[in-house]
């Protein structure tokens, strides 16, 4: 999207939102609620949409939600990890207060965004990737139906976890098909069934792509293959060398060179002996090894640098990673489709997210877990015709912990005092309300471990960044506007100190606001699971 044209949206589209689509709203609202189709992927970098630029693929389906309502610059994962992000999208609270910091089980006694919705008159229904526990953790009193993948599901052959009619719980199994195609199909057949119950429905369509290891549908295997690095370029920081920077980014384990596997990741023999290409390797004359099982072995071929190496996986990252997203991409504008034929397109709020960011080569890593621009931001967009005026564009700072009290807001629900995020109903018509934030706060919690992480947390305003990594005692401060891709560390810049000063003050206070005052770090499910029972009980 052009600077013109978010110029003009930006002043035209808060008009548009005020006069026509707020008074269609308020009609709606008296004659029905309006339906919320809560879309979200797995690991979906904002930059691999090209509604917000991206120079590696095309997304028309995701695209279109842009171009029929609202694109979000600015919303952010308060903790960017899979399981922890979503605990805060269920519960409207922290990680600190919702009991799942880490990679622990969400305790069942915590009502979810489910039952809240459910309560406002709302067929509710999960259908995907719950990832915080097992069908245990799932309370029944929150779905009318739920659906759930064991951990993180599988692309083929998917089967899901489900509550049958006698009350156990089973599997429902899909052999043979895809997984992004099948969740489709199962959420189409869902949205049928509520439509009996006379109900406004609130669907939760968690898709396991594009999360690794990155299974392609046949449709689109062969064709991104078969690209290059001319067709997916690479990232300007592949080679950043982090002159300057913390002890976080130079002892990770997350980088293209060292992490990536050359077998479960790359799929190199598989590749190499299918006819796949690179620059300065000639497929045809990869050696094709094999073990003693007659199994190709997977491997960087001999002679490679380090350099044609880092190419080398970000290229078959990449072409796999896209081509999963590509398979998203048909599955959002089905859905879309979907809807207009079924006459809901009017009052379906429809919301294309993902759980965090992700490194695509950038600094030459992959993953999520920092603060950094490319993991920290979550792709956001959405439309509702009834209130969302098309072609708009948002640049306030929103959170994760603000999703479930917006669903409330659009249910015309209050926001129970356990939640601590704030609603951007208001922000989604163009008024900003006044106060509104001006820095969100984040937090990640695990130092060391297979990713080689540090544990963290900080603030990101709209000009700047500020992060304690609280385990090694070490800062950094960014200036967005000068540096976005953020590869010089100010912190001890005696021109920034003064605004980290101020900054400094602003993370004290919001630690306040949200209670979490603690440093210590624990990586205990157990300990979270009583700290929260104790904050329960209060």
């Amino acid at each position: 999207m052009n600077t013109s044209r978010r110029a003009f949206i930006a002043g035209a589209g808060a008009t548009l939102a005020m006069t026509g689509y707020t008074q269609q709203l308020c009609r709606l609202a008296k004659d029905r609620k309006l339906n919320i189709l809560f879309i979200m992927t797995d690991d979906h970098a904002a930059h691999a949409i090209s509604a917000y630029g991206s120079k590696v693929n095309k997304t028309p389906g995701i695209d279109r939600i842009a171009k029929e309502g609202m694109i979000f610059s600015s919303v952010m994962c308060t903790n960017p990890i899979c399981t922890p992000s979503r605990a805060v999208i269920y519960s409207g609270r922290y990680s600190h207060k919702n009991g799942v910091p880490v990679f622990n089980d969400i305790s069942k006694d915590l009502e979810t965004v489910g039952g809240y919705m459910r309560k406002a008159g709302y067929y509710t229904a999960f259908v995907g990737k719950w990832h915080c526990g097992g069908p245990a953790t799932i309370r029944d009193a929150d779905w009318d139906k739920w659906l759930a993948y064991q951990n993180q599901g599988q692309y083929f052959d998917p089967w899901f976890w489900e509550r049958k009619e006698d009350g156990s719980v089973g599997q429902l199994k899909f052999p043979g098909e895809y997984a992004t195609e099948n969740i489709t199909k199962v959420c189409k057949g869902l949205i049928d069934k509520s439509l009996d119950t006379g109900k406004p429905f609130f669907m939760m369509m968690h898709h396991k792509a594009p999360h690794r290891n990155w299974l392609p549908s046949p449709k689109y295997k062969k064709m991104f293959r078969s690209m290059t690095l001319r067709d997916i370029p690479l990232p300007n920081t592949i080679f950043d060398d982090y002159e300057g920077r913390t002890s976080s980014i130079k002892t990770t384990a997350m980088t293209l060179l060292h992490h990536m596997n050359p077998g479960f990741d790359l799929k190199l023999a598989e590749y190499f002996s299918e006819g796949g290409k690179f620059e300065t390797i000639d497929g045809k004359k990869f050696d094709g090894k094999k073990n003693e099982k007659g199994e190709y072995i997977n491997r960087f071929p001999d002679g490679m640098t380090d350099k044609e190496k880092i190419q080398l996986s970000y290229l078959r990252y990449m072409q796999d990673y896209l081509a999963c997203v590509q398979s998203v991409d048909d599955s959002v504008n089905e859905m879309q489709d979907y809807l207009k034929e079924k006459g809901l397109e009017e009052n379906t709020l429809v919301i294309y997210t993902a759980d965090q960011g992700f490194f695509l080569g950038d600094h030459g890593l992959y993953d999520k877990r920092f603060i950094m621009e490319e993991t920290l931001k979550m792709p956001f967009l959405a439309k509702c015709p009834a209130f969302i005026a098309p072609g708009s564009v948002n640049n306030d700072i929103i959170g994760n912990v603000d999703f479930a009290p917006t669903f409330l807001d659009v249910a015309g629900a209050e926001k129970p005092e356990c939640m601590q995020g704030d609603s951007f109903l208001k922000n989604m018509k163009g008024e900003t309300p006044e106060n509104w934030r001006e820095a969100l706060y984040c937090r990640y919690y695990i130092e060391g471990g297979e990713h080689g992480t540090s544990a963290w947390y900080g603030i990101r305003t709209k000009t700047d960044k500020l992060v304690y990594y609280y385990k090694r005692n070490e800062w950094e401060y960014f200036d967005m506007v000068r540096d976005p891709e953020e590869v010089h560390n100010g912190y001890n810049d005696t021109v920034n100190q003064e605004r980290i000063a101020y900054l400094k003050t602003v993370i004290q206070d919001l630690r306040v606001k949200y209670e979490d005052t603690e440093d210590e770090y624990q990586n205990s499910g157990e300990y979270w699971a009583v700290k929260n029972k104790k904050e329960e009980a209060k």
